[in-house]
């Protein structure tokens, strides 16, 4: 069917929806197409690879009434040396666990009617794909987002002696904060002014800094995540950070490997969701959490009178049991920590959901540059 024409498709989308088993074959195939296109595109997923788990995988929680998965952690032991006639010290074994609760994100329920359906040179598995599985993802990484700057915060305040203590630019180089899970980049500290979210490009030494707060903690860094525009800015290191032959190649091909000083790397453009300035580092999944998929994503599909009807949803659950296992290069100098933050602070968080994927194209609004009239 690939040399169908976009109307022909939608035709016989039309003609498939009238029957109940051209619903479900629909809806099968939405389900599928929607879940492969999450996990190539989410960047949440290349941090932590989700798993698939069924009913018979999960657990009633005592607290509601839903599904949870229970994830065990390792139980503490060490080795000692002792005398031929010494005798060890005992350990009576305790595995903690750690329950993660499931949620669901839905795209929009969309409709549309039949008629209007057959005009469009569009077929409708790419307004499927791109209404339903592009708004899900986001959400997924979102939420991806605000868990990790949670796991950030909660390690900086135990450190700070339980409190919350402003990580900007005026306490790290007074000394007045412990930088436990995130650091500063060098630039933001140098330059004189304010305590402001002015974006300072990243240098060599950042990521160095930033993969010995988890070397130095007895865990290996496996993977960074950071936005496209923070990227870019490593294209501008010159010969001394790069060396004569990549200096070269950058110039022609640009940065064109996966990995950066030994880690594997992330780039994302979603710029509303991890904000540009802000640059995470992990240690491999095992070390860090789970994330889970309940059954399959879902799709549902139906016809009323002439108006087609369609909504993608998931059920997910996403947690961490090491909150150690993550750290965070700020490349600007005022405060996100939580309640003593600098004025301007959103500018470098996740915008709200309702704000996400902000139209560029401005066509539908008649904003369109040059105007031609015609008679």
């Amino acid at each position: 069917m690939s040399g169908n024409t976009a109307e022909v498709l939608n035709a016989l989308f039309n003609q498939k929806i009238e029957t109940a088993e051209g619903k479900e074959k629909l809806a099968e195939y939405g389900g599928t197409y929607i879940r492969d296109h999450l996990r190539e595109v989410a960047f949440s997923r290349k941090v932590v690879p989700p798993q698939q788990v069924t009913r018979a995988d999960c657990q009633r929680s005592v607290h509601h009434d839903t599904l949870v998965k229970i994830v065990d952690i390792e139980p503490q032991s060490r080795a000692m040396a002792i005398t031929f006639r010494g005798e060890p010290t005992a350990r009576y074994i305790s595995a903690p666990r750690y329950e993660i609760p499931f949620y669901t994100i839905s795209s929009e329920k969309f409709e549309k009617t039949e008629q209007e359906l057959l005009a469009y040179e569009m077929p409708v598995t790419k307004i499927i794909e791109d209404n339903s599985a592009k708004d899900i993802q986001e959400i997924e990484d979102r939420e991806f987002t605000l868990h990790i700057d949670a796991c950030i915060e909660a390690v900086q305040f135990e450190a700070n002696g339980n409190a919350n203590v402003a990580f900007n630019r005026t306490n790290v180089n007074a000394a007045a904060v412990v930088s436990a899970s995130k650091v500063k980049g060098l630039n933001s500290l140098t330059l004189g002014g304010a305590d402001d979210f002015t974006v300072r490009p990243i240098l060599r030494p950042d990521i160095v800094n930033l993969r010995k707060m988890l070397s130095n903690n007895r865990l290996r860094p496996e993977r960074m995540l950071m936005t496209e525009p923070d990227f870019e800015d490593v294209l501008q290191w010159t010969v001394e950070d790069f060396g004569d032959k990549m200096q070269s190649e950058t110039v022609v091909d640009g940065y064109k490997y996966n990995m950066l000083l030994g880690t594997n790397f992330i780039r994302t453009i979603k710029t509303d969701i991890l904000r540009a300035g802000n640059v995470y580092i992990f240690t491999s999944p095992e070390f860090f959490g789970r994330f889970y998929i309940l059954n399959q994503t879902k799709f549902y599909i139906d016809k009323k009178a002439n108006v087609i009807f369609w909504q993608a949803w998931e059920d997910i659950g996403m947690g961490f049991g090491n909150i150690a296992a993550v750290r965070k290069l700020e490349l600007y100098r005022g405060s996100v920590t939580p309640t003593v933050e600098d004025v301007g602070f959103a500018a470098r968080q996740p915008v709200d959901e309702r704000d996400l994927g902000a139209m560029l194209n401005r066509a539908a609004d008649g904003l369109t540059f040059p105007a031609v009239n015609q008679f």
